[in-house]
């Protein structure tokens, strides 16, 4: 809800769209290994994009000797130690990598093999033994909030090539072969935003390239002008309400659900519940939201009563961090720049806790904050750690 400066935002995301794709590195093909990322942040297939460019993980999170996810998790079987994933007597000894596991930013090489060890997902490696049981269907739906504001993240989204790296590590769940279909939905009951004649997509139907074009098609058909009352965007109840009112039977009573909650705001923002009096108060949502554990509730109710078939991956503003208030003294995570005020995207409790509420190691949250470019991987990170993880636990009924 950048509502004072959503147009200056828009300017400096189209400005950032145009900047992106000039570098001056001709003699390194984007995409591969130790060369940039693409726009959307993709590698080529065994690659991953970590600070902007493309490079091989050996040991992937989860798998014993390898770091644990972010939530402290471990495949089955194993239990997180010193952040490493460990057997049950804590003495280790799989087949984890020799040299040291590094963050993010201090990545070094693994002298043994060249390659480097981060405590992120790898899109090339199984995470852990394959189950024989577990999940092997997938219902995916994104809920993107529509406000201009999120131009430049869902253009960074719906980046073919960065698209495509999601569908691939979706298919690789498990060990691979999963069954997946992925939904599109907006920040106000939108219902489902299809392409091509086609509600949603499924991989029985369509190949992963067609997937990532229908997908980037009817992402870029989100972003709308003044459709969704100012603060009152609801990515979470939108997302309830498309699947609770849905006639085209995108559920499947087998599969894992799997939501993707993306906004620069919470669902119908707390802080607008609250009120500031002054004009402010005339810019504000009224509207009264359902509490998050009833939401929760409707959804495990869709799934045959079972919280494991629930997973959240949740881009949002990070109410831990304050960065600022607004002009109507709303708490911000972070302000942008040139924006004219603090703003750039507002706190989400309401969404935090959404995905804090989830069973075992289904909920993933992500500071939309980091940037748009990474948003898709945040989603991949999601995928390989935490949904991933899901899906091996999942026991499917029948």
């Amino acid at each position: 809800m950048r509502w004072l400066a959503w147009a200056g935002g828009l300017g400096l995301g189209l400005l950032a769209g145009w900047a992106c794709g000039t570098g001056s590195e001709t003699d390194c093909a984007v995409g591969s290994l130790e060369c940039a990322c693409t726009t959307g942040g993709a590698c080529d297939p065994g690659l991953t994009c970590v600070n902007d460019k493309c490079i091989l993980i050996d040991c992937p999170v989860g798998r014993e000797g390898c770091p644990c996810t972010g939530g402290g998790a471990c495949d089955p079987g194993l239990t997180c130690e010193g952040d490493t994933c460990v057997d049950g007597d804590g003495t280790g000894g799989g087949p984890g990598p020799s040299s040291m596991s590094m963050s993010m930013g201090d990545a070094t090489a693994d002298e043994d093999s060249g390659g480097l060890k981060l405590d992120v997902g790898s899109n090339d490696l199984p995470v852990g033994p394959c189950s024989q049981t577990g999940c092997t269907r997938v219902d995916m739906l994104f809920a993107i909030d529509s406000s201009l504001s999120m131009n430049e993240e869902i253009q960074a989204l719906a980046a073919s090539q960065a698209f495509t790296a999601i569908v691939q590590d979706l298919e690789d769940l498990n060990c691979g072969g999963i069954e997946y279909r992925i939904g599109i939905t907006n920040d106000n009951n939108g219902g489902f935003i299809g392409s091509g004649g086609q509600p949603w997509f499924d991989s029985n139907d369509m190949t992963q390239e067609e997937i990532a074009s229908a997908f980037s098609s009817a992402a870029l058909s989100v972003p709308c002008a003044n459709c969704t009352p100012i603060g009152c965007e609801h990515v979470l109840s939108t997302a309830l309400s498309t699947l609770a009112l849905d006639t085209s039977g995108f559920l499947r009573p087998d599969a894992l659900l799997v939501l993707v909650l993306i906004t620069d705001v919470d669902d119908y923002g707390y802080y607008d519940q609250m009120g500031f009096g002054g004009f402010c108060d005339g810019f504000l949502c009224t509207q009264t939201p359902q509490p998050v554990d009833t939401i929760y509730d409707q959804l495990v109710t869709l799934k045959g009563g079972d919280p494991a078939a629930v997973a959240a991956v949740v881009v949002a503003g990070d109410p831990t961090i304050m960065e600022g208030l607004n002009t109507c003294g709303q708490p911000a995570t972070c302000c942008g720049v040139g924006l004219g005020e603090c703003a750039q995207a507002h706190h989400a409790p309401r969404l935090y806790e959404f995905a804090d509420m989830q069973a075992g190691t289904n909920g993933y949250a992500g500071n939309i904050c980091d940037g748009a470019a990474q948003i898709p991987l945040m989603i991949q990170d999601a995928l390989t750690n935490n949904v991933d993880l899901a899906c091996q636990t999942y026991e499917p009924p029948g």
